[in-house]
């Protein structure tokens, strides 16, 4: 059974990394949750409920995977993530921060990394779709401009904005580190010694 199912949700036809990425935590997570309530044989996220309530562990965290968690998974369209960069690093954020809990140190750490993710996910979708969708409209309304190359003057790689002169007076007034700077087109190197 893939972990999609375990987890009574959609299946998908294509594998992308974010699918991968996805897949990776949510395998993370059943292996917490199975530790979590000391559950070892279960079928599936509903098998792991219903086992976990009778032995009265932490009725309020089942609770809340009942009432809330599930649900806030099944309302996401998984054969729609976003492939980006930018979603993948962030559920592999989560992946490294769920990893490093996984010695059980603090049983209370794993429970919060869990709500999290499963909280956090539509957001993430949210996010990169809106400003995946909001750069091709801005490219496509400026593809049929003279100007074209103004839509680099609003994104950069990283998501850090560019510095623009019209703003600050000179270079010096800048960051001081290496900045690049485009200016009709061109991209030129600032260097404040």
């Amino acid at each position: 059974m893939n972990i999609r199912e375990w987890f009574g949700l959609e299946a998908y036809s294509e594998e992308t990394e974010a699918h991968y990425a996805v897949d990776n935590m949510l395998k993370l997570c059943r292996e917490a949750l199975t530790k979590y309530f000391s559950v070892t044989d279960s079928e599936n996220i509903h098998d792991l409920i219903q086992l976990a309530s009778k032995s009265n562990i932490d009725t309020g965290f089942l609770e809340w995977l009942l009432e809330k968690g599930l649900p806030q998974l099944n309302n996401i369209n998984f054969a729609e993530l976003p492939n980006l960069e930018k979603f993948v690093s962030m559920i592999n954020i989560d992946i490294f921060v769920l990893e490093n809990e996984m010695d059980f140190s603090d049983p209370e750490e794993v429970r919060g990394c869990i709500i999290s993710f499963v909280n956090s996910l539509s957001e993430y979708i949210s996010l990169c779709t809106e400003v995946s969708v909001s750069i091709e409209e801005e490219i496509t309304t400026s593809s049929h401009d003279e100007n074209f190359i103004n839509i680099q003057d609003k994104y950069i790689i990283m998501d850090e904005p560019i510095s623009q002169t019209s703003i600050w007076e000179s270079a010096e007034e800048q960051v001081p580190f290496f900045m690049e700077e485009f200016k009709n087109g061109n991209v030129r190197v600032l260097q404040n010694c």
